[in-house]
């Protein structure tokens, strides 16, 4: 498929994995959602179709672009870079190759039938697409020394962390083996707050695809499981893009003893930052994750309507799914937890 003069847009192949793996580490711009390895994660445990493009100036790739496509029970599709990650987006070396790439993407929404694109993208891309302001992120700065760190923390969160730490709690990083121990406090977690589980497979495959730089951090007390946390590293910082902690025991503080044994070990490690990750402006999450990084930093999602119109807001805020959240909080976790995988699908 051509596009912008004098740029290529080719649909990856696997005779491409190594350019492309060589692509991403070269660009200090890339995101842990540019690798390649989410490619194969994605679509087999998501089900969402990859549409992987390369940009090539002459043989030399000048771009390159991580999209699936989302599908709905509804029938609406959409393309997205990429689900669940809070990143993604066009990664290119120059302002051609980002269009020839836009180019080419809006072209696969044309065949699909899709209804929109949405880049996860950090900065914004001067290509004239619709702007989503909401979203933003947190990135702590790290020092080799946890004291550093510590010491730049307010009194009132060093006080929950000493809580957590006098209440016994004990933080322990692990591999798959944890497996079964952290999935039963998120899934119970995540029907509590009227949200449908990701499906044991999808952090399986995860633990098995990237074992140089995924790991689980368990926090127990007398021996069991109140807390864990999905521990990703990439270049220069950790990232937590998912925990979860059992309700009846937030009095003790697991979340502050989770967060806290990450960001000590990521000191340890010479990581320069850990990031929080994605949320909502003055949502639960939000307001946690100021406690730590005063100064969120504004993300950049970006879309391209196929339609016009608004970019869309799949949101637990959203009015429209309120009622869908008080009916979930409310399922057998039995049935919440064999439902879950599926429907969540049609929110990456």
């Amino acid at each position: 498929m051509m596009a912008t003069p004098g740029r290529q847009v080719v649909p990856f192949a696997e005779e491409w994995r190594g350019l492309w793996q060589a692509y991403v580490a070269s660009r200090p711009e890339a995101t842990i959602a540019h690798q390649i390895e989410w490619r194969d994660i994605i679509s087999s445990t998501l089900g969402h179709q990859s549409h992987y493009l390369l940009c090539l100036t002459g043989t030399e790739i000048t771009g390159v672009l991580p999209l699936f496509l989302a599908k709905t029970w509804w029938r609406k599709k959409s393309l997205i870079s990429i689900p669940w990650i809070d990143y993604g987006g066009i990664l290119a070396a120059d302002s051609d190759s980002a269009e020839a790439l836009l180019n080419a993407a809006r072209r696969i929404t044309e065949a699909e039938g899709c209804s929109y694109i949405e880049f996860r993208s950090v900065n914004p891309l001067n290509l004239a697409l619709a702007p989503r302001t909401d979203k933003v992120t947190f990135l702590l700065d790290l020092d080799r020394n946890p004291e550093v760190v510590w010491n730049k923390l307010d009194s009132k969160l060093r006080n929950q962390i000493r809580k957590s730490q006098k209440s016994g709690l004990v933080t322990e990083f692990t591999g798959i083996e944890g497996l079964n121990d952290f999935y039963r406090v998120f899934c119970r977690n995540m029907r509590d707050l009227g949200t449908p589980v990701w499906g044991r497979d999808f952090f399986a495959a995860i633990l098995d695809t990237m074992k140089e730089s995924a790991r689980l951090l368990l926090v127990k007390k007398d021996g069991r499981t109140i807390a864990g946390g999905l521990v990703l590293s990439f270049r220069d910082r950790w990232y937590v893009p998912s925990a979860s902690s059992l309700r009846e025991s937030l009095q003790y503080c697991p979340n502050h003893a989770l967060y806290w044994a990450v960001i000590e070990k990521a000191c340890r490690d010479g990581r320069a930052y850990f990031d929080f990750g994605r949320s909502s402006e003055d949502s639960p999450t939000y307001r946690f994750k100021i406690q730590w990084v005063p100064q969120a930093i504004p993300l950049a999602w970006q879309y391209y309507l196929a339609a016009g119109g608004e970019p869309p807001r799949i949101s637990p805020q959203n009015p429209k799914y309120r009622l869908f959240i008080g009916v979930w909080r409310h399922l057998p976790l039995s049935l919440a937890n064999y439902l879950g995988p599926k429907v969540i699908k049609n929110f990456p």
